[in-house]
């Protein structure tokens, strides 16, 4: 790790996991009410919203039911008011973030010195849970920016320094796999960080070409950012002879859901609060699917309050056999990542395009400020785009030289200017549609 303090929270994590699940909800309630109420002094955004209905930041008592009063946040709130979001008190360290994610909407975010800590804390002492300690070697195949001469060397040398190799998840075509797999079989990863998506297709090549991963002693395969069928998790468990494990997250906050070797899902409880909510915004039973709401709980520059996210999920009762304290959860629905499927017959993860408008925000700032593909057919593309107050046809132009870059000369794209962009029946945006008959 690369700050002492983030030792120091590692440490602090690995002693309060395992407390009581009544204790670690005390002091999860703790850090609820010192946020709102900080918040509610410093951060301009909450100043006004909790002014309007009547909330006293005094009250360090405030109860839950007091709680789900405070308004939510949507993506659009952050968006159009990103300036307001940010504690005017805070002298620390930021980390700044970019995200486009499975709604296709472009959002900056800031994260405080603290909750990059906790956040890279909570990381590795999921991690800890399967033996994989800081400094052991690692793989990860995921999703590259597509970005700058300077952007791949910054990223090349943290890889270096983390003692990480990285690859491409949008590069496994067979020569590829081959290249891939020497690699990794000479670098000998205690872990292994993917998507589903990005693993599965190594999964498949090193079968069928009788190559022996099992040999080289891999503690888990670490998933995130999509689901993953019985199948998929079946064979690469198989093929690599360890478990898998998901991670739950999303950008506006990192991951903050592990699961542990005896399958269940532990919520980082030190740095975020889950609400899982019915369509009428109230609390859902344990077992019971509701829409997920977070609050950042150390993340005093650009705190989150009741959140959406956008994704379905379930709070579980009880405590998992491991022991540990932490409340549990299922995910029901995650990030829609669907598969975009070619005439070629190659077929790649729809997150491929949250790069490709990172790397459109990047270089023309406000040109997009939502959009969403629709494959409307086998090498037929139409992209949605709320347009900004930047150059957007630049914008879409390089949109769509690194989607052909990527998918193929021969693809068509069309693009459609638009005011809104219409929600899933449930309330959720989606990025990525597919019409074709899979």
């Amino acid at each position: 790790m690369k700050k002492e303090y983030a030792k120091r929270a590692l440490k602090e994590l690995s002693e309060s996991q395992w407390k009581s699940q009544d204790e670690i909800l005390s002091n999860q309630w703790k850090l609820i009410r010192r946020t709102v109420n900080k918040a509610a002094q410093e951060v301009p955004y909450y100043k006004e919203a909790y002014n309007r209905i009547g909330w006293d930041s005094n009250n360090e008592e405030f109860s839950y039911e007091d709680f789900l009063n405070i308004p939510k946040v949507e993506k659009e709130n952050v968006r159009d008011h990103l300036s307001e979001f940010l504690n005017t008190n805070y002298k620390g360290r930021v980390t700044k973030g970019s995200t486009s994610g499975s709604t296709g909407q472009s959002l900056i975010v800031y994260f405080s010195s603290k909750h990059e800590s906790y956040s890279e804390a909570a990381r590795w002492r999921a991690k800890d849970w399967w033996d994989v300690k800081p400094g052991s070697p690692h793989v990860a195949i995921w999703g590259r920016p597509y970005s700058g001469y300077k952007d791949r060397i910054a990223q090349q040398i943290k890889s270096y320094l983390m003692n990480t190799l990285l690859f491409s998840a949008f590069d496994l075509e067979e020569e590829s796999l081959s290249r891939i797999w020497e690699k990794i079989s000479k670098f000998k990863p205690s872990i292994i960080y993917c998507y589903p998506s990005s693993i599965f297709p190594l999964a498949v090549y090193l079968k069928e070409n009788n190559k022996d991963a099992r040999k080289m002693g891999i503690k888990v395969v670490m998933i995130t950012a999509e689901s993953c069928t019985l199948h998929q998790r079946s064979l690469i468990e198989e093929v690599f002879g360890c478990k898998t494990a998901n991670e739950y997250g999303c950008s506006e906050t990192g991951g903050f859901v592990y699961e542990c070797p005896h399958g269940s899902w532990h919520v980082s409880s030190e740095l975020t609060f889950i609400e899982f909510l019915n369509h009428e915004g109230k609390p859902v039973s344990s077992g019971e699917t509701g829409e997920i709401f977070i609050t950042h709980l150390v993340n005093d520059y650009m705190p989150l309050i009741r959140y959406r996210v956008g994704d379905m999920g379930a709070p579980l009762s009880g405590t998992c056999l491991c022991g540990r304290g932490l409340p549990l959860m299922k995910v029901s629905v995650v990030k829609e990542s669907e598969s975009i499927y070619l005439s070629n017959g190659r077929k790649y993860s729809s997150e491929i395009f949250d790069y490709i408008n990172l790397a459109a925000m990047k270089a023309y700032p406000s040109s997009i400020l939502q959009f969403r593909v629709t494959q409307k057919a086998i090498d037929l593309f139409e992209i949605e785009v709320v347009p900004g107050t930047g150059q957007v046809e630049k914008a879409e132009q390089l949109f769509k030289e690194l989607m052909q870059k990527q998918l193929g000369r021969n693809i068509k794209i069309h693009f459609k200017m638009v005011t809104s962009i219409k929600r899933e029946p449930s309330g959720k945006l989606r990025y990525f549609i597919s019409e074709i008959n899979k």
